[in-house]
Formats: C-alpha cells, structure tokens, sequence
C-alpha cells in the first residue's frame, strides 16, 4: 500500500495565491479587535481584486496595533513583494512577533521555513518545535507534519502511536492526506490494532476524491475484506465521509 506524499506550503504565501488559505478574519475573538478584524478584511478584499498596495496600507495598520493576525498577512506581503519590496527577512520578524502571541499560520510557516533554511539558518529542533505548537493549537496542515515525523522518525524517535494520534486529528479534520495514512496504520497495525474495516473507511474519503494512491490502497482493501467486511466498511465510509468532510491539503 502506499503513502501519501505531499508537497509541503507556506500558509497564506503560496506564491500566486497568497490569502488563499487564510481562514475568514471574525469580527473579534481572541486575537483581534473589531477594528483591526475591519483592517484585515479590508486588506483582503484590496488583495483579492489586485490592489496589493492598499492590502500593504491595511495589513500595515492592523500589524502596528500589535495584532497577530495583521502581522501574520503583513508577513505575507513582504514574504512575497506584493505591494511592498520583497523582504525575507521582516517576514520572519513579523511572522515571529504573530507566532509569539500563539497564531497557528505563523507558527505553521516558521516550522517549513526552518525546516528549509528558508530566510533563516535551517533548525531542523526550532522547526520540530513551532510545529508541534502549530499542531497543538490545531494548525491542519502541521498536524499531518508532525505524525510524518513521528512514523518516519525524523527529527523524533519513531513512535506509531503518536503518529497515529496526530494523524487521527488532521484527519478528523478533513485531511485528505492524514486519512489516507491513518487509514495505513489501521491496515499494517502501526499505533493501532489491525483493522481493515477501518482502514478502508479512512482510506475511501480521499479516493472518492480522487487521489490514485489511495484508490490503489482501497482496492487492495477490497480484495482482504470479507463481503460482509465489505458491507460494514462502506457504511462505516459514509459515516465517515458524512462526519469528517473534505479538506484538500
């Protein structure tokens, strides 16, 4: 059976689409005030129709009043050069000042940048680091990174059942690739008891949505599973897919 391999981005400064994975800015909550949530959101609405200047102008406000979610979008622009001179740099300052204050996208992109030496010194123990926080404050994406680690054993001793729990989590999510791999687990008994039928409920959400890898492993499933076995894994799937939906990443 296999794995999933996925291509590892940068949150919200994928190049072309920076904004893109930016969760809707609520009016107020934990890390913003009405009026810096208004900058922000003014800031995306200027980025998505190409003003990247004004995106600059707003996200700039919002960052000045020490907001995380501002410094986070500010991060972006300079990461990028839209609407300001391309600046690695102060991206890493600001997405620093945004991951201090507990913002999973900045402390999600810290531990790629540092994972890659990416406008800092690579840190292969400060990347495991802000991704685990990432991950514990439910970033999707750092999540199924950490559980690659752990059933990999890179940069932590191997542990499957940590695996198992992280990618339990991205999957629960809507991680297409963590159900995929949680779904392996349950069908080579690492972290969990072997169990097919689960297996292929997990494994099934990301081959309806086409992923050949998986198709592959559910096929595979298929020719294990008893027809009864196939009855319960079907209906467990729709539970499934009913419960968990669909996340691209």
């Amino acid at each position: 059976m296999h794995h999933t391999v996925p291509t590892p981005f940068l949150s919200c400064i994928r190049r072309g689409t920076v904004l893109c994975t930016m969760p809707k800015i609520p009016e107020q909550g934990i890390f913003m005030s009405v009026s810096t949530a208004s900058l922000n959101e003014a800031g995306i609405l200027a980025y998505n129709d190409g003003n990247y200047a004004e995106a600059f102008k707003q996200f700039d406000a919002a960052a000045r009043t020490g907001e995380p979610a501002g410094q986070h979008l500010l991060a972006s622009l300079y990461y990028q050069g839209h609407g300001v001179m391309q600046d690695v740099p102060k991206a890493v300052e600001l997405f620093t000042a945004a991951a201090q204050a507990g913002f999973p996208p900045s402390l999600a992109n810290l531990a790629l940048m540092y994972a890659s030496g990416d406008g800092v010194a690579q840190d292969m123990a400060q990347s495991l680091a802000y991704g685990r926080q990432a991950a514990e404050a439910g970033d999707g994406q750092s999540q199924f990174n950490l559980a690659q680690a752990y059933r990999k054993g890179d940069g932590v001793p191997q542990d499957y059942a940590e695996a198992a729990f992280w990618y339990k989590q991205a999957a629960e999510a809507g991680s297409l690739s963590a159900q995929n791999e949680y779904g392996l687990l349950y069908a080579q008994g690492q972290g969990v008891e072997v169990d097919y039928v689960q297996a292929y409920a997990w494994i099934a959400m990301p081959a309806e949505a086409g992923s050949a890898q998986s198709i592959k492993n559910r096929d595979q499933l298929l020719e294990i599973l008893t027809p009864s076995q196939q009855q319960a894994a079907r209906a467990l799937a729709a539970e499934y897919a009913a419960q968990y939906g669909v996340n691209p990443h």
